[in-house]
């Protein structure tokens, strides 16, 4: 399972490597608005009316622009959701070049033509004024049935966040049940079901999470199951520009496996209880430093529990790094990404338990992409599988991890 676990890992990155610059039909409206909404900009501010814009996925290609303004034209550029990389392509050599003034003064400005230099983008560009541009682009995505994306964003660092995902993780300095090499899985995922629009630019979506986290202990002959938590619910998330919300209601249960309860007949004999209950659960979150910093916190309460001494109260806070793309070839952008999760827990007198990843991700640039991640993993606090709950533990580990 190793040898197999670590070929995947190099089969991906072979496969990313040998991606073809081909655009999804499917993102052609997403380019357009970033395209219009960009070409705006640059008229409004900059007074730079004779450019060209072209979009390809999270890079912008702009022409036209004097390389006296590229850095100017760069930073406000770099502030639109969903721009990563900015690249200036040469003025012809008739152009006369535009004043980098934003005073209103037109010296040197050719007049402005009487279409658009991007006219599949006009009506982006008419009647938005400066308030509105700044408002408008800065997250949006597709709308309707079984929508692509996430209004509210994964927790990278949160272990118990439904996702696509294994790893290998090694346990120290101890565990109680004497576990060291874990292979940790998990099979779910976020599934929006009907995105909306609503006044001033908010987006609303509902849908569901399910997941099924697993966990086996690989220095047994058969890498025996040790535990698997259920998780399903439904969930309510709105965003507007940096800011974004979730609020979900789900149940958790958690069973033990079968070669676990043989080898440790004390948990079928006694030990072993039921771990089950409802959790309603929201949490918020904002994007800083032009989105490249993440802070979120939250809080849950849960309900019908067993046992029935079980606490009821958790609260939940973290913050994430998703810097800008330093590697692309085609579709294919690879991305630094890392964060701190935090929980504390009545059950255990609220005790901090910390998990912290780093490492790079993959998509294809767009806000609403699949991604996939290639994490460091830490993790000390109480274990975050269900009928563990008591025992305090501390690994470090790998992990891939694939969201929708």
């Amino acid at each position: 399972m190793r040898t197999t676990y670590t070929l995947g890992v190099v089969a991906l990155f072979v496969a990313c490597s040998h991606a073809k610059a081909v655009v999804p039909t499917p993102y052609q409206e997403h380019n357009a608005y970033i395209s219009g909404y960009v070409s705006a900009l640059l008229d409004m501010k900059f007074h730079l009316r004779s450019t060209s814009v072209q979009v390809h996925g999270a890079t912008v290609e702009i022409g036209g622009v004097p390389a006296s303004d590229h850095r100017a034209v760069r930073k406000a550029v770099r502030k639109v959701n969903g721009v990563k990389i900015i690249e200036f392509l040469p003025a012809p050599a008739s152009q006369i070049h535009p004043s980098s003034n934003t005073t209103g003064d037109d010296v040197g400005v050719m007049p402005a033509p009487e279409q658009s230099a991007n006219p599949a983008n006009e009506n982006f560009a008419v009647g938005m004024d400066t308030k509105a541009m700044e408002r408008a682009g800065v997250y949006h995505l597709p709308t309707g049935f079984l929508p692509p994306g996430r209004l509210f964003q994964p927790l990278i660092a949160d272990p118990k966040w439904p996702t696509f995902s294994v790893a290998y993780t090694y346990y120290t300095p101890y565990h109680p049940n004497g576990l060291k090499d874990v292979i940790p899985v998990s099979i779910g995922d976020t599934i929006p079901f009907e995105r909306g629009n609503w006044p001033d630019h908010w987006q609303w979506e509902a849908g569901m999470q399910a997941d099924a986290f697993a966990y086996f202990n690989m220095d047994t002959a058969h890498s025996d199951l040790q535990n698997v938590d259920f998780l399903v619910g439904g969930y309510f998330a709105a965003r507007h520009r940096n800011f974004s919300f979730l609020v979900r209601y789900y149940h958790q249960s958690s069973h033990l496996g079968d070669e676990f309860l043989i080898a440790n007949p004390a948990y079928y004999y006694g030990l072993r209880q039921k771990i089950s209950y409802e959790e309603i659960n929201a949490l918020a979150s904002i994007d800083l430093l032009h989105r490249t910093v993440r802070l979120y916190a939250g809080a849950g309460y849960l309900d019908d529990v067993a046992p029935a001494n079980l606490g009821h109260w958790r609260f939940h806070y973290g913050v994430e790094y998703h810097g800008a793309a330093f590697f692309h070839k085609g579709t294919c952008f690879m991305s630094p990404v890392a964060g701190v999760d935090f929980k504390n827990w009545s059950e255990n007198n609220y005790d901090t338990d910390i998990s912290a990843v780093g490492g790079i991700e993959l998509s294809n640039g767009k806000p609403d992409s699949s991604k996939l991640q290639f994490l460091l993993e830490f993790y000390r606090g109480h274990s975050p599988y269900g009928q563990f709950y008591v025992n305090e533990i501390q690994y470090f580990g790998l992990g891939i991890h694939y969201y929708f």
